[in-house]
């Protein structure tokens, strides 16, 4: 009678297909028997799809005891299913719950950040795992151009999660921390919500369309993938989890190859010409140090002697830790890009002002800065290991779908180009070369006021 009633109550929490799904894993769980599955037995089970330290923090919220003293042996249909329901319909309270559950050891009221580390970590290995062997899954086209998830990088990634924890990650933490800190990072609610959702739906024999898809994606689309032989990331698949979520939300979902200074040569005109007029962009630098660390530009490149771009703007270092650094609106000075000027600097700039760039690559490629200090963004540190670096390998890549055609005759603030800015490469080469633009003085009126 218990479990006839019991069902009855978790039909009204679920669709049909729903509910069968849940059957079915419980009974891959279980090895078939009803009433039967024993935390052991869950853990086995779930551990050929999701890191065993996952699946065991998760058998812990599980079998907690329903009286202090007892030992929960088994537990029923209803209770294997409520980490779906918790990721699929619950509250931010019962995630709360969960996760702190899954977290505390021998019924203390507090954990360590070690302890939130390594279920980030667990989090991330996961979700990785379950894409990769996911159909139509468009990791595997990051993976087959040498994108790699490595112990190193997805630590990493479960650091820069827990970095907006401040302080609090000096110490023990308490209940309220970690309810601050879900409320302010939803890449890992994401993340979480996807392999759990996954994870029941494989056990439970279940086709993806049942499962409402993530409204935001959180691995992009890989666009204009290189072919060159030569080509080797510089950075791994967290890095690009990490970066795509700081993005605006609609240009998460497609990520489109500009610029390899390995496969298009150093070269500051080259990359002019593949970077101009393709919508938002990323640069990832790696110097000689091994610093990764890079920009994120909000708005179209062009050739002018002012800055331009908005306060999406960022800058962000991937190793040896994952920061980010959002605008602080102290000024406007997010893009700079000119050429063969007396009196102005000649390069490619982000933040800070001229001499003391928070991201400068200087116009003969080879040499960039980052400085102690940076207005333009909160909390910036120097993004290289040294004020004045040599760049080692350097990528570019767009965000989103390309501008429409109509845009591109556009510069960066609305106006109108003439056609003297056309085939823009050639022009960089040349004016590196100090050849003078004699035509320029010919420009429409109204043009470039």
């Amino acid at each position: 009678m218990g479990n006839a009633s019991g069902k009855r109550e978790s039909d009204n929490m679920y669709t049909s297909e729903e509910m069968r799904m849940l059957e079915s894993a419980y009974k891959n769980a279980s090895g078939g028997a009803l009433e039967r599955l024993t935390s052991d037995r869950l853990v086995e089970t779930w551990s050929q799809t999701i890191e065993r330290s996952l699946a065991e923090s998760t058998a812990q919220f599980l079998f907690i005891p329903t009286k202090p003293g007892q030992q929960t042996v088994n537990i029923p249909l209803k209770k294997f299913a409520e980490p779906y329901y918790i990721m699929e319909r619950g509250t931010m309270d019962q995630k709360m719950h969960m996760l702190l559950c899954s977290l505390r050891r021998n019924g203390a009221d507090h954990f360590n950040v070690k302890q939130l580390e390594q279920y980030l970590y667990s989090v991330i290995k996961s979700y990785v795992h379950l894409e990769t062997t996911a159909k139509g899954s468009s990791i595997k086209d990051w993976q087959e151009l040498g994108f790699l998830t490595t112990e190193r990088s997805a630590c990493s990634l479960a650091k820069g999660l827990m970095r907006n924890m401040g302080k609090e990650l000096e110490h023990s933490m308490h209940s309220e921390a970690l309810e601050r800190w879900l409320h302010v990072t939803p890449q890992f609610l994401l993340m979480w919500r996807e392999v759990f959702v996954q994870l029941y739906s494989r056990h439970g024999g279940s086709k993806r369309h049942i499962i409402k898809e993530v409204e935001i994606p959180i691995l992009p689309e890989l666009c204009d993938a290189p072919s060159h032989s030569q080509y080797r990331p510089i950075i791994e698949l967290p890095h690009v989890l990490y970066i795509n979520a700081q993005l605006t939300r609609e240009l998460r979902h497609k990520w489109r190859f500009l610029f390899s200074s390995k496969i298009h040569g150093e070269s500051f005109s080259t990359m002019l010409g593949k970077i101009v007029d393709k919508g938002p962009t990323l640069f990832f630098i790696e110097d000689e140090d091994q610093y990764i660390f890079g920009g994120y530009a909000s708005q179209s490149w062009a050739l002018k002697p002012q800055f331009c771009g908005d306060d999406s703007s960022l800058l962000f270092t991937l190793s040896p830790a994952m920061r980010c650094f959002s605008a602080t609106g102290y000024n406007d000075h997010y893009q700079y890009m000119n050429l063969n000027q007396q009196t102005m600097p000649n390069g490619l700039g982000m933040g800070g002002q001229f001499e003391f760039w928070g991201l400068w690559i200087d116009c003969m490629f080879g040499d960039g800065q980052s400085v102690e200090t940076c207005s333009t963004y909160r909390d910036y540190v120097q993004l290289s290991k040294r004020k004045q670096f040599k760049i080692r390998n350097m990528e570019v890549w767009a965000v989103g779908d390309l501008p429409v055609k109509g845009e591109d005759e556009e510069g960066g603030d609305g106006q109108k180009r003439s056609i003297l800015d056309s085939n823009l490469e050639d022009r960089a080469m040349l004016e590196i070369a100090g050849k003078t633009m004699h035509s320029d003085g010919l420009r429409e009126p109204g043009m470039d006021d």
